[in-house]
């Protein structure tokens, strides 16, 4: 594997996080968290805290008018809502896959829905944010897999079973004798040095305790977690690439940014084989005391800002690249490094899974320019919308200040400096009664005006519901901007699923279905190629609208006399409309609830077998099933069937049995009837 020049990558970095790049980032933070200098918490101007002379008085409004933030977290929330309640289902790519979509799909809702619920949903409403805000996000995926280690308590006959089953003449077949004689130790520790990963001292100490004791201490390797991984990137912080960049995927360079500290250093080192000498080389260069800062990017690209997140810890670089070998195939290199350390890397390793793809899928707000950083955010659009208003609201406060305090008017003082404010004195050339100032003539109506005026500008801008806007545009827009969220979460899924494909195993699949009813089983029953798509209509916002839907589909299944219409799907989408996460807690899928009502069927006939009466029901939804059930379970045992000929009374029960479904059966139908006054020819 070719070796990165890390000067190289070091100057490309720098560069991908120049001035501009974290100059936009802030100032998009200023303008959504209403941050400027000279800011008091009482939202009052303070001459104390600015270094020019304060307008127009000490004390005077300088409210906070959160416009941009509203807007944001706004559709944030919407677009958070629709990841958690939108359809995902896979598509088979080939022909040959359709008989596993299913399989996939329901492996890939349990790690959405159960698995990964809460920090995929974090992770939702981080990069919504993000993209309303800096105009972009951009989501990592990625196959988590942490390791620790644990003593564990080895005895002389574990180490004679590792010697039974190690080929002959190697090692580890002798260790046994090693470690039994006191000459060979060295030998011993050798042989457990380099087969079982351990520190030689650690090695040796393990040697003697099994001669002495007959028992020892050995670290072991635990796996902890071993699932896919998507994390929400804040551009400028902890994502980086070139800013000439148009495609992510066509990018030279694409960085991803972490701070470690020193423990997960030492952790990267003895466990993910991170070079020992590396780790030393950032531990010394950094000294436990690198410059910290509230926007990490300062440390690097020397923009100053105030300090204090990143005490401590230690500044990581993951630098993936495209490269062509001399197979021609492509593949994506990652190149681990701190940029204080620019003698050697920490470690290079070659992503063969991800297909010559960089492991990152980027959401853009709007698709107006095809460079990826000139997406606009929520804050480049509404500044001036949000000064404007500030303004405003700084007027008639102000105003409200002088009409309740105004001026007074008393005789002049030689030498006095006049200060115009709320209960200031203005002095008159010619002494006379003290008396109140007349406050400016002026309509508070004419602000607030402005100030609605505004504020209808940004919400039909937007798409925001309101007395004024069209209802149809504001749908249009509010579904574009959810189409154009949840596709990227539909490019990450997949890619995802990919990940799942190359990394999870039968037996950890065995480990999930035994859990979930109806999850597959086996890499066999995932096997194949597939698009994921996650979709959601806006107007299941409206509970209205929905249960006008479910209320116009239900009205069409007495006349569904072929059955078409799946039912079982029908009641899950129908109560996850209502409440998704009552529909988690009460609905089982659609294999599941066909095998209990089985089971019920079955238990039934059996009872019925012996004699006993079954237990009739009213208006049974599942009775044409039932139906179908019991002559399937009848015509496949033949004790059932024998019983048929020679015993009366079983033949009565089942005869009943039958008779009662299909008068749940018929009542359904009559509902149609009723209301059409015939019934269809040929039913």
């Amino acid at each position: 594997m070719p070796k990165a020049d890390l000067s190289e990558l070091i100057k490309e970095y720098n560069r991908a996080g120049g001035y501009t790049f974290t100059h936009n980032r802030t100032r998009a933070d200023d303008v959504r968290f209403c941050s400027w200098s000279g800011q008091a918490f009482d939202g009052k101007k303070h001459q104390k805290n600015e270094n020019e002379p304060v307008f127009p008085w000490d004390g005077a409004s300088d409210t906070r008018v959160r416009l941009a933030d509203a807007v944001c977290t706004e559709n944030s929330d919407i677009l958070t809502t629709a990841f958690t309640r939108g359809i995902l289902r896979a598509s088979p790519t080939e022909a040959s896959d359709a008989s596993q979509a299913e399989s996939a799909t329901t492996l890939l809702r349990y790690y959405r829905d159960n698995k990964l619920r809460n920090e995929l949903r974090n992770e939702a409403n981080l990069l919504a944010n993000y993209g309303q805000q800096y105009g972009y996000g951009i989501l990592h995926v990625t196959w988590q897999r942490e390791v620790t280690k644990k003593i564990e308590t080895v005895s002389m006959n574990d180490i004679v079973q590792i010697s039974e089953i190690a080929e002959q003449g190697t090692g580890l077949s002798e260790l046994p004798v090693l470690v039994a004689d006191p000459e060979q130790e060295e030998a011993a520790v050798d042989v457990l040095e380099a087969n079982l990963g351990i520190k030689r001292r650690r090695a040796r100490k393990l040697v003697k305790q099994l001669r002495d004791d007959g028992q020892g201490e050995l670290p072991v390797d635990v796996v902890t977690k071993n699932c896919p991984q998507i994390v929400a990137l804040k551009p400028g912080d902890e994502v980086f690439f070139p800013p000439e960049t148009i495609d992510l995927q066509s990018s030279r360079y694409v960085f991803r940014r972490c701070w470690h500290s020193e423990w997960e250093l030492r952790q990267m080192e003895s466990v993910y084989g991170y070079s020992s000498e590396w780790v030393k080389d950032v531990l010394t260069a950094n000294d436990g005391s690198q410059t910290s800062y509230s926007d990490p990017v300062s440390d690097t690209f020397g923009v100053s800002v105030y300090t204090g997140e990143t005490d401590g810890l230690y500044e990581i670089v993951y630098a993936y690249r495209k490269e062509i070998d001399e197979d021609g195939v492509l593949n994506v290199h990652c190149t681990i490094f701190n940029p204080k350390v620019a003698e050697r890397a920490g470690k290079e390793q070659i992503l063969d899974h991800m297909a010559g793809s960089y492991p990152f899928v980027i959401y853009r707000r709007e698709n107006v320019i095809r460079k990826l950083t000139d997406s606009r955010g929520v804050p480049d659009i509404v500044h001036t919308w949000q000064n404007e208003i500030k303004g405003q609201r700084d007027m008639l406060y102000d105003r409200a200040s002088l009409m309740v305090f105004p001026p007074l008017t008393v005789p002049a003082r030689m030498g006095q400096v006049y200060r115009l404010q709320p209960g200031s004195e203005l002095p008159e050339m010619r002494p006379g009664e003290v008396k109140f100032l007349d406050p400016p003539k002026s309509n508070p109506g004419e602000a607030l005006e402005v100030i609605n005026y505004i504020e209808k500008q940004c919400d039909e801008y937007f798409g925001r519901l309101n007395d004024n806007t069209n209802p149809v545009i504001a749908q249009a827009k509010m579904q574009s901007m959810v189409d154009n969220y949840t596709t990227s979460w539909s490019e990450a899924f997949t890619m995802m699923f990919r990940l799942i494909q190359e990394y999870l195993g039968d037996e950890e699949l065995a480990r999930i279905a035994g859990v979930e009813v109806g999850l597959p089983g086996s890499q066999a029953d995932i096997m194949g190629a597939y698009d994921f798509a996650v979709k959601f209509d806006v107007r299941e916002l409206d509970q209205d609208y929905v249960a006008s839907k479910m209320q116009a589909i239900i009205g069409l299944l007495p006349v569904d006399t072929a059955g078409t219409v799946d039912r079982a799907k029908l009641m899950a989408i129908a109560v996850s409309m209502i409440d998704p996460v009552l529909g988690q807690s009460i609905l089982t899928d659609q294999r599941g609830a066909a095998q209990k009502t089985f089971d019920d069927v079955n238990q039934d006939i059996a009872l019925m077998a012996l004699g006993n009466e079954a237990n009739y029901t009213e208006n049974d939804p599942t009775a044409t099933m039932k139906l179908q059930f019991m002559q399937q379970i009848v015509q496949n045992n033949p004790k059932y069937q024998e019983a048929l000929q020679g015993d009366e009374r079983f033949q009565a029960l089942l005869e009943n049995y039958g008779k009662n479904l299909q008068q749940s059966v018929a009542q359904e139908q009559n509902k149609m009837i009723g209301r059409t006054g015939v019934q269809p020819v040929g039913q």
